[in-house]
């Protein structure tokens, strides 16, 4: 299972988790986050990260071009739209890194999730709360027996270290990843890494013992 650890806002931090190899680390470009990077993006050392970390730019809504440039200026491997980016936005994304569009939901899965198949390369399933992302609150996950796209997707909305027990017995189709955020933070866009170290060897271990 893919784990992408996300919010991360300062370079102690950064250095840590890149220590326990996740598979993405996102990094949020919304004014509207705790977790913004926006203005402080070039005191970050994005370059010391490993190439196999994929470097996450997670945007909400903003004008195409502004997206491209901070993929090139910042050497983005993955893009996550976390608003209401049409599907021919994310194509025009689709040419220069990975797309990753997020939907929030609640009790039911987006009436125009078909409409995406094709056009990004995986969805995010997150949770609707007041926030664009990082509420900390969950969906109903039943919901998710009821996919059946090709397109993979990763698991995000409050998963949390007491999350464990059910992610290593959790069986949905498509599913390819978890997203780590706010219930691993001791502060907002700073993660404990003990706990983060735990779950993802746990985590790990089992998908590796199960193959």
């Amino acid at each position: 299972m893919q784990i992408k650890v996300c919010g991360i806002t300062n370079n102690r931090n950064l250095m840590e988790i890149a220590l326990l190899s996740p598979d993405y680390m996102g990094f949020i470009f919304h004014e509207g986050s705790p977790r913004d990077v926006t203005h402080t993006i070039d005191g970050l050392q994005l370059s010391s990260l490993p190439p196999v970390i994929k470097k996450v730019a997670v945007v909400v809504d903003k004008p195409v071009e502004e997206v491209l440039d901070i993929i090139n200026n910042y050497g983005f491997d993955a893009v996550q739209l976390h608003g209401r980016e049409y599907p021919e936005y994310c194509r025009q994304l689709m040419e220069v890194c990975q797309v990753i569009k997020a939907f929030r939901i609640k009790d039911s899965l987006p009436q125009n999730l078909e409409d995406y198949q094709g056009n990004c390369h995986y969805f995010l399933f997150d949770a609707k709360g007041k926030h664009a992302g990082g509420n900390g609150i969950k969906f109903n996950h039943d919901i998710l027996k009821r996919y059946k796209l090709e397109t993979p997707f990763i698991l995000s909305g409050g998963i949390g270290d007491y999350d464990l027990p059910y992610l290593l017995r959790i069986d949905l189709k498509g599913l390819m990843g978890v997203d780590l955020n706010s219930r691993f933070e001791l502060s907002p866009g700073y993660k404990s890494i003990s706990s983060l170290k735990v779950f993802i060897q746990k985590l790990r271990t089992h998908a590796t013992v199960n193959k």
